[in-house]
């Protein structure tokens, strides 16, 4: 998997907040999902209600910081941030080795 991650991290404020929040995330998705590098997205929730977590596969981190320095979702984060906490990291990772039944 080639081309840098990033990972944003919610900490709901109330359990109670996040079936509102993952709407919000996914408007939030959509509106990321046309920007020139981004290669896919994946969203989960904590089973107990306190956390929303996504991480970004992006081919460079060229068009990450493009797309960040300009959110298209900034509209939305603001309602976001009302429900849940940001723990996001200003950091981006890359996949050093990945398991699976395939790999065993």
């Amino acid at each position: 998997m080639d081309g840098p991650i990033n990972f944003g991290i919610f900490k709901m404020k109330q359990p109670e907040n996040q079936p509102r929040f993952i709407e919000l995330f996914r408007e939030a998705l959509v509106m990321v999902s046309g920007q020139a590098g981004l290669i896919s997205t994946h969203a989960h929730r904590s089973l107990d209600g306190w956390r929303c977590i996504n991480f970004g596969h992006w081919r460079s981190l060229e068009e990450y910081t493009a797309m960040d320095t300009n959110r298209p979702f900034s509209p939305l984060f603001g309602e976001m941030l009302d429900l849940a906490n940001n723990e996001y990291q200003k950091t981006l990772h890359e996949v050093v080795f990945t398991t699976g039944n395939e790999c065993i």
